[in-house]
């Protein structure tokens, strides 16, 4: 099943928008990143598929602990979010078509 990834979500009362940004800096192993003040998901645009999914899931957890005030350790985010990516991408043929969202210039 191919599911588009919206130009933004809402979380809560929040609503934050996804887009590409191709400046990351993804030698750091960072192949995204929130900023809760501007509510903006980047992805690095270059990164796989499986890496833009998995960084998507594993910043939507970070919103969820920013809003919702839980405490987690990245580590413990990375393997949360990497369970739900198996979980969707592995058993439920999930496939996230990206074409919606924008890169940033």
């Amino acid at each position: 099943m191919r599911v588009k990834v919206p130009k933004t979500i809402k979380i809560g009362t929040h609503t934050y928008t996804i887009k590409f940004n191709h400046h990351l800096r993804s030698d750091d192993n960072k192949y995204a990143e929130v900023n809760h003040r501007t509510q903006a998901i980047d992805i690095w645009a270059d990164a796989a598929v499986s890496l833009k999914n998995e960084s998507l899931l594993h910043e939507l957890i970070h919103i969820g602990e920013f809003i919702y005030r839980v405490e987690i350790n990245d580590a413990d985010v990375d393997r949360l979010a990497e369970t739900v990516a198996e979980f969707l991408f592995n058993n439920l043929d999930i496939e996230l078509d990206w074409s919606d969202v924008e890169n940033i210039k």
